[in-house]
């Protein structure tokens, strides 16, 4: 998948990788995340908790494989239990200026 976004690299980065900035966009459009926790080293964990406007909270986490600001970054991805469904994701996001 590509995006263009109208935001320098290490702006874009920081939106990725810091719990307060994190917090002000993650999940779907009515839904918030009350508590982000980041451990923004390879080999780091990261938690964040979803809150839908009519439900309990839930969970996602994982663990960062590649760290390089404000290039790319790495890291699994996976719902915490108690969804037995889900499997373990890697995502790699490769940032570059366009001009």
């Amino acid at each position: 998948m590509k995006r263009v976004l109208p935001a320098p690299r290490p702006l874009v980065f920081k939106a990725c990788t810091e719990p307060d900035e994190l917090a002000k966009w993650w999940g779907p459009r009515g839904f918030t995340a009350p508590r982000v926790e980041v451990d923004l080293v390879v080999g780091g964990s990261y938690r964040i908790a979803m809150q839908p406007p009519d439900g309990d909270l839930f969970y996602l986490s994982g663990e960062f494989r590649e760290v390089n600001s404000p290039a790319r970054l790495a890291y699994t991805f996976r719902w915490d239990p108690p969804d037995p469904d889900d499997r373990e994701t890697v995502v790699t996001l490769a940032l570059k200026d366009l001009g």
